[in-house]
Order: structure tokens, then sequence, then C-alpha cells
């Protein structure tokens, strides 16, 4: 054995000695929750929202038993994680399993290879994982050490959504009628809506920081129905890491973060903020298609200086010694002018609001922020509301009754479980360890104290809701660190058409839709429709006859202007279907994503399973290859498990086929998801064991 196979050899055995195995228990079951003024049932797991913080080491096992005590069916997912060799934990309902029954059980067993950084996990049965929901943080191995400065602190900050009814009465009432279900009442920032909500200003998440402290958050978008727009007042957050994997840092005033997609950030400040500093962390829906109603409230926590700070889920060990430690909230990337990584927008920002125009080249503070907002015309109206001596931005203190508006005319722009510790090491006990929820406990702690002594938060500008510039300026700033060698020669070129469509009702049936139809969506003219007797992956694996059928069209049926405003009728109404695409093991697969205008254009973040991807590109428009293949992004390109797709626009992406299994691609608004907009790959295996599918658990659940 020559010495370069001698040190992979020996690397291989440190990495198994250093693995471990993390045993979690989730019981998924009814709990009251009290959010805006009532408490209502709600699916949770183990009685939290969100559920438990899951923590592991790239290279770690983890072993979760989901007991179901609901009276609804579910399924979990682990959004993110590769699965290799392991699709039949996977998760997605009828796909890689069926669902478990109430009162059974499934033990979910993967292993994590080569990710660090954050990823989540959720229900993927109905629209459970409204509130079946949580964090699935990745540090990297013994001995290694994050690739930028080593911060002080780490919080998850999971954006999520909230109905005063039953998610599963709302979906069910849409899937009924035909129409659009109804938009949530508030968005959530670690299930609370924050204190511009009645009810809610003593539950707001609060997130306690020393002066001179740098801090991690782990910001995940686990909405439902929304892209969304992200700042901090006071601070600039420099990208360091998206889906689990480390991108070039990258300085940005807010982030843009599409349902199921993760952004890791550092946050700074110019000058260090002293004790009683208070800032808002604010979220709201990004949404440009006009015409069409959604939830335009705003959700807040607040990023609060003490020295009263309590143990974050941070880890001083996770690194090596040897990383750089922090000495100030002033990123080491940052240089004299705060925005001078920036190069895809100008030194300063200019947005608009109630009419008057705020420009700024520091960080995104706005003094004097509206009270209130509406979307029902082309201009923002504002009023504003001054507290103590400190004027500070109130979207809305009735946010919960600003729910239905429309974009008219605006197109213009703890349980018993052990844990990874805080200081990142895994306890063990003899095969029972558990999640953490610490989060959650330090942020309601540490919430009870008299707000009223405090002074109030300031809050940070955020984009319009509907500028794209911002949010093609932020998708475009996401790079991976260095050079890529990308995966070639491609060997399946694919065209797939993403989009809403229609279903026409006869004239003695009412349907919910527009102008008496029923709303569909559909990939390639498909509209995906999920089995009921067998998941997809048993049937490839027995070779079950009548469950799907593998001729998904490499290229729409009908080619037209996709997104043009004049689409023949023949056009809206696509044809139902189980149709699967199938790759030999090892192929090089490049897609093109080509959103349509059939009835309405829409964002929709594109989420695959079992694979990352590279994207190579976006843009505006009809795809057109001798225009746009100039605009490629081949040295640096970022590595994603969900991308979004512009409204009338499209993304480029290439991967490997390299794990074996069937494997959903689907769009992650999961109103467009149960419309639709979903197909499946099946990844044939390969040579030899390590590149063929592992056999089916012995528990895996029946239909």
């Amino acid at each position: 054995m020559d010495l370069r196979l001698s040190v992979l050899w020996l690397s291989f055995l440190l990495s198994c000695i250093h693995a471990e195995v993390h045993y979690h228990e989730f019981i998924i079951e009814a709990t009251p929750l009290k959010r805006l003024c009532k408490t209502r049932t709600r699916i949770t797991v183990n009685g939290l929202f969100p559920g438990p913080t899951l923590e592991a080491r790239n290279g770690d096992t983890m072993v979760i038993k989901a007991i179901n005590h609901a009276k609804d069916n579910v399924t979990l997912h682990w959004h993110g994680i590769r699965q290799t060799r392991t699709a039949w934990a996977d998760g997605p309902e009828f796909v890689t399993q069926c669902p478990i029954r109430p009162g059974q059980s499934y033990t979910y067993k993967f292993t994590i290879e080569g990710q660090e950084g954050t990823l989540w996990w959720h229900a993927h049965s109905s629209w459970l994982r409204a509130t079946v929901h949580g964090a699935l943080i990745i540090y990297p191995k013994l001995g290694s050490s994050y690739p930028f400065i080593k911060p002080h602190k780490e919080y998850p900050v999971l954006i999520g959504e909230w109905w005063n009814k039953n998610p599963i009465d709302v979906v069910k009432q849409a899937m009924k009628t035909g129409g659009a279900p109804a938009t949530s009442n508030a968005f959530m920032i670690n299930g609370q809506p924050g204190d511009l909500f009645k009810c809610s200003s003593h539950e707001t998440t609060v997130f306690p920081v020393s002066p001179g402290e740098t801090v991690l958050l782990r910001v995940i978008n686990a909405a439902m129905s929304n892209e969304h727009f992200l700042s901090v007042a006071g601070h600039y957050m420099t990208v360091v890491g998206a889906d689990a994997a480390y991108t070039k840092p990258f300085t940005t005033p807010f982030l843009l973060l599409g349902p199921g997609q993760t952004t890791d950030v550092l946050l700074s400040a110019p000058t260090p903020h002293p004790i009683g500093s208070r800032f808002y962390i604010a979220a709201r829906a990004y949404f440009s298609p006009p015409g069409i109603p959604f939830d335009n409230t705003t959700t807040t926590a607040i990023l609060e200086y003490s020295l009263l700070t309590a143990p974050a889920v941070a880890s001083t060990d996770v690194v090596s010694d040897n990383a750089p430690v922090a000495t100030s909230t002033v990123d080491s990337n940052i240089t004299s002018s705060p925005v001078a990584t920036i190069n895809a927008i100008p030194p300063t920002t200019t947005t608009s609001t109630g009419g008057s125009t705020v420009t700024t080249s520091g960080p995104m503070v706005n003094a004097n922020a509206p009270t209130a907002t509406t979307t029902s015309g082309s201009i923002v109206s504002t009023t504003t509301k001054i507290t103590s001596s400190v004027t500070t931005s109130m979207p809305n203190s009735n946010n919960n009754n600003n729910n239905n508006n429309n974009n008219n005319n605006n197109n213009n722009n703890n349980n018993n479980n052990n844990n990874v510790q805080p200081n990142g090491n895994a306890e063990q006990n003899s095969g029972s360890s558990t999640s953490s929820n610490s989060n959650n406990l330090v942020n309601n702690n540490y919430n009870k104290m008299d707000n009223n002594l405090l002074p109030p938060p300031l809050f940070p500008l955020l984009p319009a809701f509907n500028d794209s510039q911002s949010a093609a300026f932020f998708t475009n700033g996401i790079k991976s660190p260095s050079p890529v060698k990308l995966p070639e020669p491609v060997t399946e070129h694919l065209f797939f058409t993403v989009g809403l469509g229609l279903y026409f009702c006869p004239h003695n049936v009412h349907c919910g839709g527009i102008n008496n139809t029923r709303f569909a969506a559909s990939m390639n003219d498909i509209s995906f429709v999920l089995p009921n007797t067998f998941s997809l992956l048993q049937a490839h694996l027995f070779k079950i006859p009548g469950v799907f059928t593998p001729d998904f069209p490499p290229f729409p049926p009908v080619q037209f202007d996709y997104t043009g405003n004049k689409i023949s009728k023949s056009l809206q109404s696509p044809v139902k279907g189980t149709k699967l695409y199938r790759l030999k093991y090892g192929s090089v697969v490049e897609i093109v994503l080509q959103g349509t205008n059939i009835f309405a254009g829409e964002d929709h973040p594109m989420h695959l399973h079992g694979h990352e991807f590279y994207v190579l590109a976006t843009g505006s428009g009809n795809f057109d290859p001798r225009r746009d293949l100039e605009k490629f992004n081949l040295v640096d390109p970022p590595l994603r498990n969900t991308i979004g797709v512009p409204v009338r626009g499209w993304a480029v992406i290439r991967f490997v086929a390299n794990n074996p299994g069937v494997w959903l691609m689907h769009c992650h608004i999961d109103t467009h998801l149960g419309w639709g907009l979903a197909m499946a790959f099946i990844t044939e295996n390969g040579f030899g064991e390590l590149e063929s599918l592992e056999p089916p658990p012995a528990d895996l659940p029946i239909c």
C-alpha cells in the first residue's frame, strides 16, 4: 500500500472513531398552543413548537424513532440530507414510504456524509409541517473548524407560518372546492409572531448577546407558502453558508429565503452596540406576482445586548483550537465601507416607504418606519409611532387582522433526551440521546423580563414585498467559497416547465378557482399524482406494476412562449399522472427549470430530494441557450438543495445521479405541491453494494 493510500485509510479510520450515533424519540401528538390570543390544538413533536433541534457532526449517524400519537397519518423528512443508499429514511409520503398510521411507529436511520451547516426536518404529509418542523444543525468533525471566524454564539432562526384555523382543515377545504387555501394569519420567528401582534409581546423571541460578540444566525424558512426577506436593524449580515454548504463570504443588509432554504450568517455592526441596545429581527413575504392575495404581515424577534446572556447553541469546542476568535462584532471581511463586498448593488440602498425615499449606506435601521402597511395600491401607505424618545418601526400593531391583501397593480418593481451540549460535545447515555430545545428555553425564560423597563427596539429596513431586483441581487450573491470542479460531461439534458394551470368545471358544478375552475400545477404538462397502495420506492424495488410509469417527458410536449401574456387556453389544463424519469447511476444531469405564465407567474422554490446540485444561473423570461449560456457560472456556482425559479423566469442546475432510489423533485410551496407541481427520478443501482440501495428496514410502514 503506497503512502497516499495509507493516509486515506488512516483518515477513514479516524473519522469512524470520532463518529457518534445519536438516538432520538419523536412523539407526534396533539398539543395546545396559544397564539394570537387564543389556545388551539396543533400537532407537534414532543409537545414543542418549533420541534426539537437536532445536533450532530459531519460523519455522525442519526436514529430517530417516530411514534404517531396523533389522529393523522404522518411521515418525517430530513430536508437536505443526502440519504446515501438510505432512501427508505427520506420520508416523503407514498414516495419512499407509506405513512405512519395513528398508533404506529417507524425508525429513521441515516448517516450524515460530507455535509456541514444548517438543515432542518419537517413532516411530509398533508400540511402537518406547518407545526411539525425543527432545525438540524451539523457541526464540523472533531478537530476540524469552520472556514470563517469563530462565533461566540449560535442561534437557529426559524421563519414559520400560523393559521388560526387548523392547517389540515385549511388544505382540505381548498382541495374540496378547488380554490386557493386561506392565507395565514401570521408569520413567526421560532414559533412566535412577535410583539407587533396582539397578545404576543411577552412571548416575542429574544436573542441575548453581549457587546463585542460575533453571533452566527442559522436562518431557516419553514413557512408553507412564501419566500421571505429578513433583516436585522443596526447590523450587517455576512452569508457564510446555505443549505449546509459553505459559501464565499457575502455581506448584505438583508436575506432572501424561499421555503425550504437555509442561510448561515455572521452578524456584524460598524461599532459595538452598548448594553441595553435592542434591535428587531424582522421578516416579511417576498411576493411579486400581481393580483394574488398573500399574507403581508411582518414577524419580529429581538436581538438584545445585555450582560445577562444565557447560553446559546454555540460551540466553543466545535471548531479547532487554532481557529480565529472573534474580538468584535465587525466581521473581518468588511472593509472601511460596510457594503464594499457587495458588487451587485450601488454603495447605497434606496427604499420606498410611503411615498418618501430613504437612502442609506449604513446598516438598515429605519427610525421612521411605518406602523401600518397596505398592499392594495401602487404606494405603500404609512404612519409613524413614537414611543418614549425613540422612534421605532411598527409595521402593524394589528398585524393579525391584515392578512388577505392583494398585490393588485404593484408589479413595478425537553424533554427527557440527552443532547449535544453548547460546547459541542455529544452526550450519550447507553443508547439514549436526544434533541436539544435549549434555544426555545433560553428565549422564553429570558423574555420574562419587564419589557417596560427596556428601550424599544429599532426596526430594520426591508425590501419592498415585490422587489424582484433585490431578490435577484441576493440570489446572485451566493457562490461557492472557491472554484469547483463541475461534473461533466453532461449526459442528460432536460428541460422542465414549472407552473400553475386550471381545470374547467362543468356549469352545474361550483368550483372555487377563478371563473369556476379548479387550480392545478404541473411539470412538463404532467400534474403529479401520488399513489396510495404502495410507495414509489417499493414499487420500483419489487417491480410492482400499475403504480407508476417511467415515461416522464424530458422536454415539454408542446413548446410555446412560456412566459408570454397570451398563452392558449388549450395549454391551461395539465394531464394527471404518476410518471417518473429513469437515470443511470453516475449520470451527469443538467436541468433547465422554466417558469410559465399559463395561469399566473409565481416563484417556485424547487427542492430535489437525495441530491445537492450546482446552480449555474437564473434569469428572467424564456431560457434561450444562444443568449443565456454566457450567464452560466462555471467557476464557483453555489451548491444547493432548493432553488427559487423566478417569476416568469428560469434556473439551470447540474448534479450527479449517484444515489440509488426514488427521489422527489417538487415545489416547496405546499399548495403547489398539492396541486401537482412535482415529479420523481428513479436512480438505478450502480456496481456493487456501495452503489446500491440498502434493503428496506423491518419496520417500514405498510399502506
